[in-house]
């Protein structure tokens, strides 16, 4: 396949993110980084070679048994924690891949119970609690349920991890802050009955860097990982370098005189006489119509706009007063010399969060992902 774009991962990148946060949560904080959704578009398997080094990288957060599956086929020996487990997953294909998974339910519990007193097992898991998120996670009418089951059947479950999940961490710390005193309170519980989790963990990158007393002695980095915040307020609390660099060629550029239109729908007419760039790179690959007429890319160290509807293969770019050929590079998402286009700025203008771009862009089949050191 002829491919015209590229997503570049810069490892280099990823390895210094991953040791800033190591080195801002302190040695006794263990870390679960978080690679599900391909890695945030970086490439699932890839991420998970490169973070297995790391001794304090305990497990490895999925969202799903099949990602852990998969990681276990490409030989990817570390601890994988899946979760976002759903009552039809497969225990046997967990318990063959070695996957650990987050419980969130306490029908969910007692399945794994009654699976582990048939085969005469223990099976290691950690527990979600319902903080205040509500979406997974055990609410708070059953959290003594829960305990007693675990303490009723400690010789099948061993209970390696609790859990819980902040809303709002990047931007309301009152709120945070009662869903920390929240779970700190369900931990205790369990400790008083006896069940001391090896790892208790709630913090996500937000909170990772908005509040130091919930690293407790797990986190979960996710976006920070690939050089992102959720919040820009955050962005220099840790020295943190994007990751991902979207590039792509021209394979066209033509006049447009004043006053024709472009693309479908014509949403751009031009004012003036015009040079047109036309870009291999499309919504196909990721990238998303919102913005349309919004965005600009970088072309010979220079920042163009795009101009026009975003199409299925491509967009189209103002060139004018550019000294451009065919073939050239186009920078989509990354930087050179002074010039740089994030994440942070595509969200902006199409209305989402750093997240959504990551995972959507560079996805196509079309779009070949190279790893740089």
């Amino acid at each position: 396949m002829n491919f015209h774009s590229k997503a570049i991962v810069h490892l280099s990148s990823l390895h210094h993110n991953f040791e800033a946060i190591s080195n801002f949560v302190g040695e006794d904080v263990y870390i679960i980084p978080v690679i599900k959704a391909d890695a945030y578009g970086h490439g699932i398997v890839r991420v998970a070679r490169e973070l297995s080094i790391y001794s304090n990288a305990v497990y490895l957060g999925v969202a799903h048994i099949k990602e852990g599956v998969m990681l276990r086929g490409k030989g990817i020996k570390k601890p994988v924690l899946a979760m976002s487990c759903v009552d039809s997953f497969d225990i046997d294909t967990m318990l063959k891949a070695e996957i650990t998974p987050v419980v969130h339910n306490v029908l969910l519990l007692e399945r794994i119970i009654e699976h582990a007193k048939s085969n005469a097992l223990n099976i290691k898991l950690h527990l979600k609690f319902d903080t205040g998120m509500a979406r997974l996670g055990i609410r708070e009418k059953e959290v003594e349920k829960a305990l007693e089951l675990c303490k009723k059947n400690s010789k099948f479950v061993t209970i390696d991890g609790l859990m819980s999940h902040f809303s709002d961490s990047e931007s309301d710390l009152n709120w945070t802050g009662e869903q920390l005193d929240r779970f700190k309170r369900i931990v205790r519980l369990f400790e008083d009955n006896g069940i001391e989790a090896k790892y208790c963990h709630i913090a996500n990158t937000g909170a990772i860097l908005n509040m130091k007393q919930s690293h407790l002695n797990c986190v979960r980095p996710g976006l920070a990982l690939y050089g992102y915040v959720p919040e820009r307020g955050l962005k220099n609390v840790v020295d943190l370098k994007p990751v991902l660099e979207i590039q792509s060629q021209l394979i066209n550029i033509h006049r447009l005189k004043k006053g024709e239109g472009i693309s479908y729908g014509r949403t751009f007419l031009a004012n003036k006489d015009m040079i047109v760039g036309v870009v291999a790179f499309g919504y196909a690959d990721g990238l998303f119509r919102s913005l349309s007429n919004k965005m600009e890319c970088i072309v010979n160290d220079k920042k163009v706009r795009a101009i026009g509807t975003i199409c299925m293969d491509m967009f189209m770019c103002d060139l004018t007063g550019i000294e451009a050929k065919v073939s050239d590079s186009v920078i989509i998402m990354g930087s050179v010399k002074n010039q740089s286009i994030t994440a942070y700025d595509l969200a902006e203008k199409s209305g989402t969060i750093p997240y959504e771009i990551l995972t959507n862009i560079g996805k196509s089949i079309r779009v070949k992902r190279v790893y740089r050191r």
